[in-house]
């Protein structure tokens, strides 16, 4: 990585960490506890995220477009060692290819008793991801800088209290729920470092999960 490089996403993680605590009004009790990396890599076009498009025959969340993660297995030492896990298990991306940079806190579901953990994640420039066929039906690479430029369209669903929940629209589908609320808050804390504005979302009454 270039000096420029290594300071972005160093001030990336600053900004990531430094984010307030969330208020959600979804109670955190009774709920399972699940991780998620976001991973991030450099590409030719600067930092791109890494999604994924969950297979047609997973248990949970089936087709959705979301991020490389589950639920905590016991043999877990704590919720980023589930996250790590998984990505190992469902892109092939050894832990010594990665490097965490911020734990986001807790984004509970809507349409779950699941609770999600990301974590942030760099993955090294030449590490080959390699898709599990039975989890991901799809990788998805996109720069960051698509979402600002209008590439990526961005929708939002108005709930109560004013409250938006974020969509993004992919080619493979849809993002939404607590995944697009994961990845809307990494894309605020770029804009921060990168001085930039996320566009205003297009408004819709449509709500994807129901």
């Amino acid at each position: 990585m270039t000096p420029d490089s290594t300071a972005e996403i160093d001030a990336l993680a600053a900004a990531l960490a430094a984010r307030p605590p969330r208020a959600d009004p979804i109670s955190p009790d009774g709920r399972i506890q699940a991780a998620v990396c976001v991973p991030l890599r450099l590409g030719g076009r600067g930092l791109e995220v890494w999604a994924i498009k969950r297979t047609d025959g997973m248990r949970h969340h089936p087709r959705e477009i979301a991020f490389p993660g589950g639920q905590r297995d016991e043999g877990d030492a704590d919720l980023r060692d589930t996250a790590l896990r998984e990505l190992q298990e469902e892109l092939g991306l050894a832990r010594e290819q990665v490097r965490v940079l911020a734990a986001m806190g807790r984004f509970p579901t809507a349409t779950s008793r699941f609770t999600l953990n990301p974590y942030v994640v760099l993955v090294e420039r030449d590490a080959v991801a390699r898709p599990h066929p039975g989890e991901v039906a799809a990788l998805i690479r996109t720069p960051l800088a698509d979402f600002f430029s209008g590439r990526v369209p961005y929708r939002a669903v108005v709930l109560g209290a004013a409250r938006r929940s974020p969509i993004f629209d992919f080619e493979e589908g849809s993002m939404y729920g607590a995944s697009a609320h994961v990845l809307d808050e990494v894309l605020r804390a770029y804009a921060r470092v990168r001085s930039l504005e996320l566009p205003e979302p297009m408004l819709t009454d449509r709500i994807p999960w129901l």
